[in-house]
């Protein structure tokens, strides 16, 4: 069954949610207006895995396609690869007509749509995501990025895709691990905005991690309906939006102090989220029974809870760095309850570093 979301932003655009079926966008193409070639852009591990796949829709419009796929992993969010896709499009002759397809998982989605939106100052972009936190978060709502050495995703612009692709089939090739960490972003939506989503996971924990169709497809559809509404009122970040980075201040700075290696980005997000609900509770926000529950979800996929031994003061030095820092002023996002979240940027540093030791 295919189920569609309607985003009405800047550029107005259908989420298309499916298993084991992309003939929406062999449909798409067929009825587009672009320029009959097609760009796709990947990693290494989604070619092997799930090229051929995709390719079987391509080939039944009348697009020619040019492949372009770099090394998995956030190492690969930089300049160079950047530079070396923006040379691949020049030599494969595209233009501002031709469409290009992120197809993978958040920093193909990432890299991939900050070329769409920069080359030739914009070109149209497709997502078809194929790993649990694109497919819930990172393919909608129009955020492109690469890294820099001082952050992540500092370097970056706003541009909404044209349409997105949901096949929840792609997600069967991936591991236990790479498929339940990514529960820190659901969890999330859960904290900050859907109280019956957050229930809705604690009450089915066993189908989840059954991996069970038909709950996995419900969650996505919840999720991104959830982000649709936000990206609806606050397309670029300017007030509601804000409150997505639930967890993602010191989970950014998790992953830039170890260099993007040893944490994924969900890793270290779900530590993040740990830190940010200690905060809340600290400041009276949450009983210490709502600081637990939030806890005890995220150790039921695994997911990490503690920060490593770090001097605070280095985890603080680097959130300086955050986009979200306003005036060296840092901003967080913390919760009053699940399903409702508040933005708070007042926190003495005192505060911050008491925290991240309670937490080591």
């Amino acid at each position: 069954m295919n189920q569609i979301i309607t985003i009405n932003a800047s550029q107005s655009y259908n989420i298309n949610i499916s298993y084991s079926d992309l003939n929406n966008l062999t449909n798409f193409l067929k009825n587009s207006n672009f320029v009959r070639k097609i760009f796709i852009i990947s990693d290494t591990n989604v070619c092997r895995l799930h090229l051929q796949t995709l390719l079987s829709y391509i080939e039944q419009t009348n697009f020619s396609y040019f492949v372009y796929c770099f090394e998995p992993g956030e190492q690969s969010k930089n300049k160079e690869v950047l530079f070396d896709l923006y040379d691949f499009l020049i030599e494969s002759k595209a233009d501002r007509n031709t469409p290009l397809l992120a197809f993978g998982g958040g920093v193909v989605g990432d890299v991939a749509s900050f070329a769409a939106s920069t080359f030739m100052r914009g070109m149209p972009l497709i997502h078809v995501p194929t790993t649990v936190v694109s497919q819930t978060d990172s393919s909608i709502g129009g955020k492109t990025a690469i890294n820099h050495p001082k952050g992540k995703n500092l370097i970056g612009t706003f541009y909404q895709p044209n349409a997105v692709f949901i096949d929840t089939k792609f997600l069967d090739t991936l591991s236990d691990e790479e498929f339940f960490n990514a529960f820190s972003e659901i969890i999330k939506y859960g904290i900050i905005m859907d109280k019956q989503l957050f229930e809705f996971i604690e009450t089915h924990i066993d189908d989840i991690l059954k991996r069970n169709y038909k709950t996995i497809t419900k969650i996505i559809y919840d999720c991104a309906k959830n982000k649709s509404i936000i990206i609806q009122k606050d397309e670029k970040e300017l007030g509601l939006r804000a409150i997505l980075n639930f967890g993602h201040t010191l989970g950014h700075a998790i992953e830039a102090f170890f260099e993007y290696k040893k944490y994924t980005h969900p890793q270290a997000v779900s530590i993040g989220e740990v830190f940010a609900s200690k905060l809340s509770y600290k400041l009276g926000l949450i009983d210490e029974k709502t600081f637990y529950r939030i806890k005890n979800l995220l150790e039921k996929f695994n997911l990490p809870t503690k920060i490593d031994k770090i001097e605070p003061i280095k985890l603080i030095n680097i959130m300086q760095h955050d986009k979200k820092t306003k005036g060296n002023i840092l901003e967080f996002i913390l919760t009053k309850g699940i399903g409702e979240a508040i933005i708070a940027n007042d926190i003495n540093n005192s505060l911050l570093t008491e925290t991240i030791r309670e937490l080591q």
